[in-house]
């Protein structure tokens, strides 16, 4: 008797699961996916960091996440170091809006050792808020105007030639909708930012040996920066000690 309970109980439930499954099916969407076959394999690991605190109660700040693809024939002698924007992850480098491929596979496909980084304090690169300062914002407004949807804003004289958006470039078209989905607060202070993306991609560098460096963009200023693309000292080749 105790056999068929069971046996009854165990049918009830694949009936469940089994109807739930076809709901699911009726009800779900294409999800953006890519082939793989150009990628050996895919890692991640971290770099830098620092502990703060007193003994007993110490955390790890200003670390970095580091993903890395690995082609699976090897044609390029350096490697790709992918440095995502202002409120972006790695995400920024694994795939469009609008559902294609981005440009870590394009490169994996033409050979390269690729290495995507979360910037410290954001994403997997995890934040302290009592050590590591405010966040900032873009507001998808924001956003349309000097991304997505320029030339409906007209804020610069070629922002009206702009067409290199799929979709609307609005709030409430698909491309743009899960572009915005993407966006992450990231560190209000530009230069904390730019120093600690200093010292984390020279960790990075340093266990990795030469690479190419490909940025997106960076922190968003009304004024000029004091070192000409950051607020920051750089070194400069030849080199210089005061930014004027």
């Amino acid at each position: 008797m105790l056999c068929r309970v069971m046996i009854v109980a165990g049918l009830l439930v694949l009936a469940a699961f089994g109807g739930s499954a076809q709901a699911a099916d009726r009800t779900a969407k294409p999800v953006p996916s890519y082939n793989q076959s150009v990628i050996a394999h895919r890692g991640y690991f971290y770099v830098g960091g620092a502990y703060v605190g007193k003994p007993g109660e110490q955390r790890m700040h200003e670390q970095m996440y580091v993903e890395v693809l690995t082609p699976r024939h090897q044609r390029q002698r350096y490697p790709l170091v992918l440095v995502h924007g202002a409120a972006q992850t790695a995400t920024n480098w694994m795939g469009t809006p609008d559902g294609r491929p981005g440009w870590a596979d394009y490169f994996v496909a033409q050979g390269y050792t690729v290495y995507m980084v979360d910037q410290p304090a954001r994403g997997r690169s995890p934040w302290l808020p009592d050590v590591d300062g405010k966040l900032a914002t873009f507001a998808a407004e924001a956003i349309e105007s000097r991304f997505t949807a320029p030339e409906a804003f007209n804020l610069w004289p070629q922002a009206r030639v702009h067409s290199q958006w799929p979709g609307t470039g609005r709030i409430g078209d698909p491309a743009f909708d899960a572009f915005y989905a993407t966006q992450v607060p990231y560190l209000a202070d530009g230069a904390e930012t730019q120093r600690l993306n200093q010292q984390a991609l020279a960790a990075l560098l340093d266990r990795i040996g030469p690479a190419i460096i490909l940025t997106h963009a960076g922190f968003d200023t009304k004024k000029a920066r004091a070192w000409g693309v950051t607020d920051i000292p750089i070194a400069y080749d030849p080199p210089i000690s005061d930014p004027s």
